[in-house]
């Protein structure tokens, strides 16, 4: 019988046990922070003048390289949206930042702290490569050109919707169905989706270096490697408009020589990968104590 406290406390002891024999450094950034960065992107708190919840851990991690080259936070984050059976108000996630990395070991790594608790054993597909089968864009060479327009066209959207929301609803309809009964590391997104601070594959003229893992229709990880061309993330997260207030002390740190511009980050729900391990369908089993 399912016991999610045990369930979820042997999962911890496990990513733990993995990163601290890889030499990473367990901290912890503030869970209440200074920016706002919009609406709907934090819930607000009374305290101190103001404070906003932090709904990732995120840049406040990645300046802590400047003090060591691996490191990673296991903590609370909170979602402002209205919650759902895979979305919780509260979550936990562990998020991971290593200096000097590069995707190949973003992959690796990734791969050696879920694959225990997967049911299935993991493979890759590739968002462009899919792209070029239904398009016949190669963004290994070519730049988006007009996929924007034909893939709204392609799911029925206006060509007025911004591309970022156009792909995303392109690879849940299109690739993240083929994960069902499986564990799929997506590999090789476009440019113009939600995660500008990847880097672009060297060689390539529109692809990063970024991956997203799916169990069984559930997102459970990310990761990427960091852009280390600050102009050119500056750019990329500006035009989906999240260039903010963190990122900005982050690329300051960076651009100040205090933290180095090479280097991987990775996400993990912890709630999800209990979920994926389970095949349980509704994260608030895994929420303890909820009458509190």
């Amino acid at each position: 019988m399912l016991n999610p406290v045990v369930m979820k406390s042997d999962l911890l002891f496990t990513l733990r046990d993995t990163l601290r024999a890889e030499a990473f450094f367990e901290v912890t950034t503030p869970t209440m922070r200074r920016a706002d960065l919009g609406p709907g992107r934090r819930l607000p708190v009374d305290h101190d003048g103001g404070r906003f919840l932090r709904a990732m851990i995120g840049p406040a991690l990645r300046v802590n390289l400047e003090h060591h080259p691996r490191v990673f936070e296991i903590g609370a984050c909170f979602r402002p949206e209205k919650p759902d059976e895979l979305h919780a108000p509260e979550f936990q996630m562990l998020d991971l930042y290593a200096a000097g990395e590069d995707f190949d070991f973003l992959l690796a790594l990734a791969e050696r702290l879920i694959r225990p608790h997967l049911p299935y054993a993991p493979q890759r597909v590739s968002v462009a490569g899919h792209i070029r089968d239904q398009f016949g864009i190669d963004l290994h060479r070519e730049p988006l050109g007009d996929l924007p327009a034909r893939m709204a066209a392609h799911l029925g959207m206006s060509a007025d919707v911004p591309f970022k929301r156009v792909l995303g609803q392109y690879v849940e309809r299109e690739v993240e169905v083929q994960s069902a009964g499986a564990a799929l590391f997506l590999t090789e997104y476009p440019v113009g989706g939600d995660e500008p601070c990847a880097r672009l594959t060297p060689g390539t003229t529109a692809v990063l270096n970024r991956f997203e893992v799916l169990v069984d229709g559930i997102e459970v990880v990310h990761g990427y490697e960091d852009e280390p061309d600050g102009a050119a993330f500056v750019d990329r997260a500006r035009a989906v408009d999240l260039y903010d207030d963190e990122q900005a002390l982050a690329r300051e740190a960076i651009d100040t020589g205090r933290v180095p511009a090479g280097s991987v980050g990775l996400g993990i729900g912890i709630e999800r990968l209990c979920m994926a391990a389970s095949g349980v369908k509704d994260i608030s089993v895994f929420q303890p104590s909820p009458r509190f």
